[in-house]
């Protein structure tokens, strides 16, 4: 797949492009912890859409006045190599439009593709803890906030996570928290991530989700890298059937806050599947 691109630049100064973007944020938080059992696997395909007609400026105020579009489909997979190692990985295609001070850039074709290896580190009873390490393979569409569309690099993630599993009124639940750091290519800051998730069960084949996810950028050595920072909340559920072996899950997303990034919101269909 190709690129289309028109009057990049200017349009990048005061505007960030969400990386992972909905879906990946949606996906990140259930993983979870958790490893896959092994030779087990699930695949989450998905389509997502995303628009936005204002931006924060440096100092946390909606002010700017963009035109932002993005549609993604994305599949997110992981596999059991053994009880305690899981590999991920989630290539993507993507459409984005993006509009800003007159000037316009567009661009399709293939996202950021992630490669990742996840370790269960530690486990007692309804706890567990696991580490994990990846890569984001630029593609040439989003590669990263502040970045002009199809432009980036090679970018290492590392990252910690931690879960437990509960009830709540007789009914189970669970909790998960990440920390993340990634280190971004060229001269792009280096940024910390940190997501929460709560997911209940209402009924056994019905899970109920709201997760925050924020981005904090690094200060960069470069004058001309604009900090970031970034919080997004979703809502969402999933509808198991077929003895929990298939899915399907809607989910929405705003940003609420940032600096130097856009004001997106979203949704998201899903189609989960086990085996």
């Amino acid at each position: 797949m190709g690129v289309k691109r028109r009057g990049a630049g200017a349009a990048f100064t005061l505007l960030c492009i969400v990386f992972i973007g909905i879906f990946g944020n949606t996906l990140e938080a259930q993983a979870g912890a958790w490893p896959m059992k092994k030779g087990k696997v699930q695949t989450i395909s998905s389509i997502s859409w995303q628009q936005a007609a204002r931006g924060f400026d440096d100092t946390g105020k909606a002010t700017q006045d963009i035109g932002f579009t993005k549609t993604e489909s994305a599949v997110f997979i992981e596999y059991g190599i053994t009880d305690q190692w899981t590999l991920v990985a989630r290539p993507s295609v993507q459409s984005v439009s993006l509009s800003n001070n007159g000037n316009h850039d567009d661009a399709k074709g293939f996202g950021a593709f992630e490669l990742s290896v996840r370790r269960l580190v530690h486990k007692r009873g309804s706890m567990v803890v696991s580490l994990q390490a990846g890569a984001f393979i630029p593609g040439n569409v989003e590669n990263g906030f502040n970045e002009p569309l199809g432009q980036g690099g090679l970018e290492w993630e590392f990252r910690a996570l931690a879960g437990r599993s509960f009830a709540v009124a007789g009914h189970n639940a669970f909790a998960d928290v990440q920390l993340a750091y990634r280190s971004r290519a060229r001269r792009a800051d280096d940024e910390i991530r940190a997501s929460a998730t709560v997911g209940y069960y209402p009924k056994s084949n019905l899970l109920l989700m709201g997760q925050a996810f924020t981005v904090h950028g690094l200060p960069s050595a470069h004058d001309n890298i604009q900090t970031i920072a970034n919080l997004k909340m979703q809502f969402g559920g999933v509808w198991f059937f077929s003895s929990g072996q298939n899915g399907i899950q809607i989910a929405g997303a705003r940003t609420l806050y940032g600096r130097n990034v856009i004001r997106d919101t979203g949704v998201t269909l899903s189609w989960w599947h086990r085996f």
